[in-house]
């Protein structure tokens, strides 16, 4: 097919990619639309319609008999076509910075010696830990387990004793460019630099292993299409990964595979040793952002202090000037009032006079009278106001 077609988008009906399925074999026919074998797959199922098992081509070509499964018809629910749509492709992969891959280069010559014992005399002292650990465990259970039913914490497996070999060692030699080992708070062996923490996860790597299903299971199978069960089995290698990655562009991972990880440990190492530099820089960065966060934060605080005293002395400047504006009413009231009781000031109400009276409250209306201090008090008084003031606020 064409580039220009492989591109567009196309609608099948069920029927059409019924037909096309088992006429081209699936991962040549996904390529056409431009996508994966999965991918096709995946459509074919939503649209319930079947797709040669594995092997079909393979015995058909070799003129064996086959089946082709018929296509059941349309259920409710099920669309009746597609539109398939070409995958994006792919990002191309992002190139090294130049600066890193000579870091690299003069890591690796750092790194070319490091070798992985074959026995572990002198471990690092986290591994020599786990290892005491075990032992003081095994032993308090046989001393203080009676009879046969007693359970003693197995020895260490091969595979085991080989990743204490693999993590002693990258940590004795990590540990001579800057690195410290540690375990993180899962609880991982983990490598850091300049606060910058890198776990290392050393496994036995699993497959996926699809194993027939028994009599009895077969009978519970609610899919007689699939006459199988995925099980997880271990392949017997080791896989190291580190997390979080150091850089996009260098390695995360390693596996047992043309060479074991003991051959891969000081390309392991070097990877770690180009990269510090540029954890130190990160780290610089993370420092300075969080400088730069704390004083932005300060500045607001700051500001935000200064528009409250702002606010505050603003209130207290209005209830100075309202208890004027009140004094000057009680003022205009006391003379209205004054000039009602000329004639009755000697009248005694409770223990005074109305003529005490009438002093009596020229004195409290002098006193209420934020003028009468005059204006450096008023200001004086202003000036006192500060942030905390006023807690309502």
């Amino acid at each position: 097919m064409p580039d220009a077609e492989i591109r567009k988008s196309v609608t099948l009906s069920r029927e059409e990619l019924y037909a096309l399925v088992w006429a081209t074999p699936m991962s040549r026919l996904a390529i056409q639309y431009g996508l994966s074998g999965n991918g096709l797959a995946k459509i074919c199922r939503r649209l319930d319609v079947p797709y040669p098992p594995r092997g079909y081509w393979a015995r058909k070509e070799a003129g064996k008999k086959v089946t082709q499964a018929a296509l059941p018809a349309i259920r409710s629910g099920t669309r009746a076509q597609v539109t398939i749509a070409p995958s994006l492709p792919a990002s191309p992969p992002t190139q090294m910075p130049s600066e890193l891959e000579s870091e690299l280069t003069a890591a690796r010559k750092l790194t070319a010696s490091v070798t992985v014992p074959g026995k572990l005399h002198h471990p690092h002292q986290i591994v020599a830990g786990w290892i005491e650990e075990r032992q003081r465990e095994r032993e308090q259970a046989k001393r203080y387990s009676w009879g046969r039913a007693g359970y003693v914490p197995p020895d260490f497996t091969a595979m085991e004793r080989r990743r204490h070999r693999l993590l002693s060692t990258l940590f004795i030699a990590l540990e001579r460019h800057g690195y410290t080992a540690k375990v993180d708070e899962r609880g991982r062996p983990a490598v850091e630099i300049a606060r910058q923490v890198a776990a290392l996860i050393i496994k036995e790597k699993y497959r996926q292993v699809r194993q027939p299903l028994t009599e009895e299971e077969k009978k519970r199978a609610f899919n007689p299409r699939r006459p199988w069960r995925q099980e997880m089995q271990p392949t017997g290698l080791l896989q190291l990964s580190i997390e979080p990655r150091l850089h996009p562009t260098l390695r995360q991972s390693w596996i047992d595979a043309d060479q074991l990880l003991e051959a891969q440990l000081p390309e392991i190492a070097a990877v770690f040793i180009a990269a510090a530099p540029m954890l130190r820089e990160r780290r610089r960065q993370q420092e300075e952002n969080e400088r730069r966060r704390h004083e932005e934060e300060m500045r607001r605080y700051e500001e935000r202090q200064r528009q409250q005293l702002e606010r505050n002395r603003l209130r207290g400047f209005l209830e100075l000037a309202s208890r004027w504006k009140e004094v000057e009413a009680a003022r205009l009231f006391l003379g209205a009032l004054a000039n009602r009781a000329s004639g009755d000031l000697d009248e005694v109400l409770g223990d005074r006079t109305i003529g005490d009276w009438i002093a009596w409250a020229r004195e409290r209306l002098t006193a209420h009278d934020p003028l009468e201090a005059g204006a450096v008090a008023v200001f004086r008084r202003i000036a006192s106001i500060d942030q905390w003031t006023y807690r309502d606020n």
